[in-house]
C-alpha cells in the first residue's frame, strides 16, 4: 500500500456526526465527531521472548480478546529487537495479524536514553540501521501498515529544538525509503505550569500549534497520534485538554498530516495536583513507589474518547497490555468487560 493509499484508506474512516436523537429546540447542537469514540488498538512494547514462550496459540488468545474489543490495528514498540532474535518471532505476530486483517505500526527503535546526552549522529545512525533491516526483511507484508517515531516531546526549545529538527525529518525520510507507508509519531503535552514535575518549560496552546505545524511540514510526518493526558493523572479534565487537541489539529492541517488520538486507558490515582504534592513532593511520578495506578473507569474513558473523536479520524491507546488485559487482575478483567459492552455499541 503507497502512502498516498493509506492515507486515502484513513480519510474513508471518518464518520460524521455518530450522536443519535433529536437536540431539543434552543439546545446546541452536540459536537460533530470525526470517528467512532472508540478504540483501534493498542501500544504493545514487544518482547521476543514473549512471543517465543506464547507461541502461535498464545498470539492467537491475545489477539482473539483484542478483536472482541473492536480492535484491528497493533502499534509496536521495540520492534527492532526481532530482529535479533532466533525463529524470527516478530514474522509470526506479523503473519497473525494479516490472517485477521490487523494493521501493524512497526518503531524505528531508540538508543535508549536518547534524551540525555542529546547525540544526533548517533542516533540517526543506529535508528536508520534499524530501519534499513525492517525494511529488507517485512517490506510488502500485508500486515506492516506504518512505521512509529517512538522518540517522544511535547515543545522543546533551543539545543533540543534542534535536535528533533534533524532527528525526525531523517528518520521520516530512512522510513520512506525502507518502505513507503505513513509515518507517525505521538507526541504529549504538559499541564503542569508550576514545575512539579521537572524543571521544564510550560507551552501555551497556540505555542505548541506553531512548534508542530512546522516540524510536521519539515518531517513529512503522516499521522500525528496525540497523547490525551499530559501527566497521565486522574484529575486532568477534558476541558484542560480540549485546547491542546484543537492546536494539534490545527497544526496538522497546516502541516498536512492526519490527527489521530492517544487516549490512555491507565491513569495514576490522585484527586488534584496540590494533592499529588502533599502525598509524594515535587517529584515526576515515574519516582512514586508502589503508585496507584488504574484503568480508566468507562464513564471517565467514554468521556475522553468523545472528546478525541471531535478531533481526531482514529482513535489508539496506551494502557491497555499494561492494565487493562482480562488475565492482569481482577479489576483488569471488569474493565475489559465493561468496556466491551460499551464498544459493541458503537460496532454493530
Amino acid at each position: 500500500m503507497t502512502r498516498r493509499e493509506a492515507l486515502a484508506r484513513m480519510g474513508s474512516l471518518a464518520l460524521g456526526l455518530l450522536a443519535a436523537g433529536r437536540v431539543a429546540d434552543g439546545a446546541p447542537a452536540p459536537p460533530r465527531l470525526r470517528c467512532r469514540p472508540v478504540i483501534s488498538g493498542p501500544l504493545w512494547w514487544f518482547d521476543p521472548g514473549q512471543t517465543l514462550e506464547w507461541a502461535r496459540a498464545g498470539w492467537q488468545r491475545e489477539l482473539d480478546e483484542q478483536a472482541a474489543l473492536g480492535f484491528d490495528l497493533l502499534w509496536l514498540t521495540n520492534a527492532p529487537m526481532g530482529l535479533h532474535s532466533e525463529g524470527d518471532p516478530l514474522r509470526l505476530l506479523l503473519d497473525l495479524c494479516a490472517e485477521r486483517k490487523v494493521q501493524v505500526i512497526l518503531d524505528t527503535g531508540s538508543t535508549g536514553h536518547w534524551y540525555s546526552p542529546l547525540n544526533l549522529d548517533l542516533e540517526r545512525e543506529v535508528c536508520s540501521d534499524n530501519v534499513r533491516r525492517l525494511g529488507e526483511r517485512y517490506r510488502g507484508h500485508p500486515a506492516f501498515w506504518g512505521w512509529y517515531i517512538p522518540h517522544e516531546i511535547y515543545m522543546w526549545w533551543d539545543e533540543g529544538a534542534r535536535y528533533i529538527d534533524g532527528l525526525y525529518p531523517a528518520l521520516a525520510e530512512a522510513c520512506r525509503k525502507a518502505a513507503s507507508l505513513p509515518v507517525t509519531v505521538s507526541p504529549f503535552f504538559i499541564l503542569d505550569r508550576s514545575g512539579v514535575f521537572g524543571n521544564f518549560r510550560f507551552n501555551e496552546p497556540d505555542e505548541y500549534r506553531a512548534f508542530w505545524a512546522r516540524l510536521i511540514r519539515r518531517a513529512g510526518l503522516d499521522v500525528v497520534m496525540l497523547q490525551d493526558s499530559g501527566e497521565h493523572f486522574s484529575y486532568v479534565s477534558n476541558e484542560q485538554r480540549r485546547p491542546f487537541f484543537a492546536a494539534m489539529q490545527a497544526a496538522c492541517r497546516e502541516g498536512g498530516a492526519a490527527l489521530w488520538g492517544n487516549v490512555e486507558t491507565a491513569e495514576f490515582v490522585c484527586p488534584s495536583i496540590q494533592e499529588y504534592v502533599r502525598r509524594y513532593g515535587r517529584v515526576h511520578h515515574s519516582t512514586v513507589k508502589h503508585a496507584p495506578w488504574r484503568p480508566v473507569p468507562i464513564g471517565r474513558l467514554a468521556q475522553k474518547l468523545r472528546l478525541a473523536a471531535e478531533y481526531s479520524e482514529r482513535i489508539v491507546t496506551w494502557g491497555y497490555r499494561e492494565f487493562c488485559r482480562p488475565a492482569l487482575s481482577a479489576a483488569a478483567q471488569r474493565w475489559y468487560v465493561d468496556y466491551g459492552k460499551y464498544a459493541r455499541r458503537f460496532h454493530k
